[in-house]
């Protein structure tokens, strides 16, 4: 349901701005699907060899590519090995000159316009991604929480090249009601419409029990809707994950990402 440019120049742009033991940070600038500039953090692996598995990690609705939650898991991943690109989605981060604003879902077009140009930067990182020598793109996944999961279920559903997808705190149905309101019956960018489109693809579905900002009767329409080939996980936390150490959730879902991308374990 949104516009892809895989052709389209990148004209990207990096500069190292950390380098620790177990990682280096880039600032990475590309072509974003609207012809804007995309800021974003790659965090490239201080051991093993290239190419690496990748990720292409997203955060919740209230974050960018530098709120500590994803910083803390995009270091994680790098120092397991991984490649990670975390990109500032519209209105977020560097670009919030943009003019972030609370979206209108029901009367107006606004708030889906913009959940496809989310989608479209997502499909250009994967461009930029796969651009990289550094980066094996037969193990390529997506990992997204919250609102990054959202997204991020609908773009890897119709895009091939992700491998393997971790949904953090993630949910599904309530976008298809304001899609009813409108009259709207084909296209659907509800990940409850489109989460059965990653399958045969690897899919961890992680929730949690006593989430206040994704009601359980969505997290549950989105785990039916991904049918028994997706692993499901009930966490005994809330959606700030209160209860829980992050670093253990952390290693559950690289794991599953090392275990399940094709070629297996490292």
């Amino acid at each position: 349901p949104y516009v892809t440019a895989h052709e389209a120049a990148l004209d990207a742009t990096e500069t190292e701005v950390a380098k620790e033991e177990g990682f280096r940070q880039l600032r990475i600038e590309f072509n974003g699907i609207q012809g804007d500039r995309v800021p974003a953090s790659l965090y490239l692996p201080a051991k093993g060899s290239a190419p690496y598995p990748t990720v292409l990690l997203q955060y919740g609705s209230g974050g960018h590519k530098g709120v500590d939650y994803i910083v803390r898991l995009g270091r994680q991943f790098a120092e397991g090995g991984f490649v990670v690109l975390t990109i500032d989605s519209p209105g977020k981060g560097e670009r919030d000159g943009e003019g972030a604003e609370i979206l209108d879902w029901v009367t107006s077009s606004k708030g889906r316009d913009q959940f496809l140009q989310y989608c479209g930067d997502y499909s250009r990182a994967v461009d930029y991604l796969l651009s990289r020598d550094d980066v094996d793109g037969e193990r390529l996944g997506y990992v997204g929480i919250s609102w990054g999961a959202i997204t991020g279920i609908t773009y890897a559903a119709h895009d091939q090249r992700i491998k393997a997808v971790g949904s953090i705190l993630g949910g599904g149905g309530f976008l298809g009601l304001t899609e009813l309101l409108q009259g709207r019956t084909k296209g659907s960018i509800d990940p409850v419409r489109n989460v059965g489109l990653i399958a045969p693809r690897p899919l961890l579905l992680v929730n949690a029990k006593k989430d206040q900002i994704i009601p359980r009767a969505f997290s549950k329409a989105l785990h039916r809707a991904a049918g028994d080939h997706a692993e499901k996980v009930w966490l005994d936390c809330d959606h700030l994950m209160n209860g829980v150490d992050p670093l253990d959730v952390g290693k559950q879902v690289i794991q599953y990402m090392l275990d399940h991308l094709p070629n297996g374990p490292l």
